[in-house]
């Protein structure tokens, strides 16, 4: 079974709360925006924000496919 959008936006709710709270405790530490890339946690956290919002979109793919499904065997029973 797959993972739903509401579980999905909920994940990516506190992914990103946890990037925000680490950029500020670089900003803390005086990090340039251009190198948090080269932090490897920020990488990390960035890249499950990522991986979140990929997973929603092949969600919304998955249901707009299902919803084209139902609409031809619908036309298809009515004929």
């Amino acid at each position: 079974m797959g993972q739903t959008q509401d579980s999905l936006d909920r994940q990516l709710t506190i992914a990103r709360e946890k990037l925000a709270k680490y950029v500020s405790v670089l900003d803390e530490k005086k990090v340039a925006a251009s190198d948090r890339k080269r932090d490897p946690i920020w990488r990390n956290l960035d890249a499950n924000c990522r991986q979140i919002r990929t997973r929603m979109c092949a969600v919304d793919a998955v249901a707009a496919r299902e919803a084209e499904c139902l609409q031809r065997k619908e036309a298809a029973a009515a004929e």
